[in-house]
């Protein structure tokens, strides 16, 4: 079998065996127990948050895919807070390591980042609640100071971390940024921010504007290298790297000439040494 194939195989398994055991709880919980949910409200529930996750749950397949890889994809969607643990994490760990999307290093450090944030994630929130059942710790993370806080690590996270790439990659970053800005602004001026302005919702449009940015500037360096190769063909003025013009076929007669140069060279070379070899 495939390896690709033998890992997503294995991805599905556990997958399934995942939701068999997320499922497992409440429906255990209400065997021993002796009751139900009420079955109205439950499903008015599920269609609501249907409506609302689902677009943003196929979103973050086809977004986020590609840069997980394929171990690293089935471990960050069945552990999840993709948004505000996996990403981030998979982000700093590649420009660590300096790997490239597609890749198998890429994908070995992504999932080694994702195993690595999900034990970190269950280790701390185990000592948190072992905390908060022998202390009083729990009044300090109500406190009007640290309680604003915990609304925003998704768009710090992703502010620190997004704006290398907008530093190193400008062309590309900059219109999209510009713009989710000026819409997040106009959401939050219109009074709907709270209900449409999400860090998920806004990491999701953001890549899908880069993506279309970034084909725009494709299609534009096509054009243009397009265009000084048909130049080149006709013999008319092109610009060089550092903005002067030149005739294309004198271009060409250049190199023409340097190669043969060198061939000469090359060749003249050979013999002498050939020849020293038989006279000594």
């Amino acid at each position: 079998m495939d390896y690709n194939l033998k890992l997503h195989r294995t991805g599905r398994i556990w997958t399934g065996a995942a939701v068999l055991m997320m499922c497992a709880v409440p429906i255990l919980a209400t065997i021993i127990m002796g009751t139900g949910p009420d079955w109205q409200a439950l499903a008015i529930s599920l269609v609501m948050l249907t409506v609302a996750n689902l677009p943003v749950a196929v979103g973050e397949v086809f977004t986020y895919s590609y840069m997980l890889g394929t171990n690293g994809s089935y471990l960050a969607f069945i552990t999840g807070n993709l948004s505000n643990l996996k990403i981030p994490c998979v982000i700093n760990a590649v420009n660590i390591v300096g790997t490239k999307v597609g890749t198998e290093e890429n994908e070995l450090a992504s999932t080694i980042s994702i195993a690595v944030s999900a034990i970190t994630t269950t280790l701390i929130i185990g000592i948190g609640i072992l905390l908060l059942a022998v202390t009083n710790a729990g009044a300090v993370f109500q406190s009007v100071y640290l309680k604003p806080a915990f609304g925003v690590v998704a768009y710090a996270l992703f502010g620190a971390l997004g704006g290398q790439y907008l530093i190193k990659h400008p062309k590309i970053a900059l219109l999209p940024f510009v713009g989710m800005t000026l819409i997040a602004v106009i959401l939050v001026s219109a009074g709907v921010g709270g209900t449409v302005v999400k860090a998920s919702y806004f990491v999701f449009v953001g890549v899908i504007a880069c993506f279309f940015n970034a084909r725009r500037l494709y299609y534009k360096e096509c054009k243009a290298e397009t265009a000084a190769a048909s130049a080149a063909l006709l013999g008319e003025p092109v610009t060089a790297s550092d903005g002067a013009e030149t005739d294309a076929v004198t271009v060409d007669a250049t190199e023409d000439a340097s190669e043969a140069v060198i061939a000469d060279a090359a060749e003249d070379a050979s013999e002498a040494v050939i020849a020293d070899a038989f006279d000594d």
